[in-house]
């Protein structure tokens, strides 16, 4: 009877942690109830209920010793929920390399996980709010996750740079950051090919787009049967209105080098730019281009709503809309004119 009791007990180890507590309470209950049989039996005979006792109190032993084990793994499994819901960080985490670093970090001062005794070592958290990962960081241990942030370490939330990934920046100065740095980068580009004057403008889409329709004729059919019709083709012709100039120098001018690439790496028009400059034959003398303001800013407008949602969850406002920044800088461009 007694095997009997203890195979279902521990069957039940394997049943959900919450289903397990009440079994353990319940089991508890029991036990007590053997141990005051026990007791009640040895006043009442005296003597003679010696066996009996003896009896009950082994039964007590081993059934303490299979409540000692179930409570055991309903601690551990307890624990194992905890690490699971908070998903802490250790610096353990760290010496692994083991850890992805997401799009977002936000840096905090405390938190109440840091009540927890498990959780007392930990450097941070990490969580998922609106499909999006986020590291939560404490700020006296920033300087362990050999991460740069941008302008400095302040309590706030981050996003990653578009090129490098070990640089944060704080979502409140993202756009403007990356806006200078793209405008510095073309001001390196026209220095190294020897310009003598640059200026980079900011043009931002017209509200009142005009739309032309061109005539056409166009044949249809085979052979003999091929007939001539007249065609509109509607054209639209976007307009950009003079925003402000971003940038604008004057230099002595020089033999050009070719320059390091970062933003503009992968744009055709900057790329024939560096190699007309370079051409000994016929080099370029002057040219104005129209470039994609929100190129490498590493946010597309699904990023954004993810993004806003994270704020908004955080209650941290500071940032504004996201996805409106994103919709405003697809109607800018760069307006990139060099002097040789």
């Amino acid at each position: 009877m007694v095997n009997e009791k203890k195979k279902v007990l521990l069957e039940n180890i394997e049943e959900p942690v919450e289903k397990k507590a009440v079994i353990l309470a319940g089991l508890e209950e029991k036990v007590d109830d053997i141990k005051e049989t026990a007791e009640k039996a040895a006043d009442f005979v005296g003597d003679a209920a010696k066996g009996v006792g003896d009896f009950a109190g082994k039964q007590l032993n081993i059934a303490k010793g299979i409540l000692g084990r179930v409570s055991e793994d309903l601690e551990e499994q307890r624990r194992k929920q905890r690490f699971d819901k908070y998903r802490p960080i250790f610096t353990g985490t760290l010496d692994e390399g083991s850890l992805l670093f997401p799009e977002m970090i936000n840096l905090v001062d405390s938190d109440k996980r840091l009540e927890i005794a498990d959780f007392k070592e930990a450097l941070g958290y990490q969580q998922t709010i609106n499909k999006q990962d986020l590291l939560d960081i404490y700020k006296k241990d920033a300087d362990k996750f050999n991460i740069t942030f941008y302008p400095e370490k302040n309590i706030s939330i981050y996003y990653v740079h578009p090129l490098d990934s070990t640089m944060y920046i704080d979502i409140r100065e993202y756009f403007k950051f990356l806006k200078e740095a793209r405008v510095a980068e073309l001001e390196s580009i026209a220095q190294d090919l020897g310009a003598k004057h640059f200026k980079v403008s900011i043009m931002e889409e017209s509200s009142t787009n005009s739309i032309k329709k061109d005539k056409g004729e166009a044949k249809f059919g085979l052979g003999k049967d091929k007939a001539n019709a007249k065609v509109e083709v509607e054209n639209s012709e976007k307009k950009y209105n003079f925003v402000g100039v971003a940038a604008e120098s004057t230099f002595p001018g020089k033999d050009p080098v070719e320059p390091v690439l970062q933003f503009w790496k992968n744009n055709i028009a900057i790329n024939t730019l560096v190699k007309q400059r370079l051409s000994k034959d016929n080099p370029l003398t002057s040219k104005t281009y129209r470039l994609d303001y929100n190129i490498s800013t590493g946010i597309k407008e699904k990023e954004a709503a993810k993004i806003d949602g994270v704020l908004k969850t955080l209650k941290f406002s500071g940032a504004g809309s996201i996805s409106e920044e994103v919709k405003n800088e697809s109607k800018k461009r760069f307006e990139f004119t060099i002097d040789f």
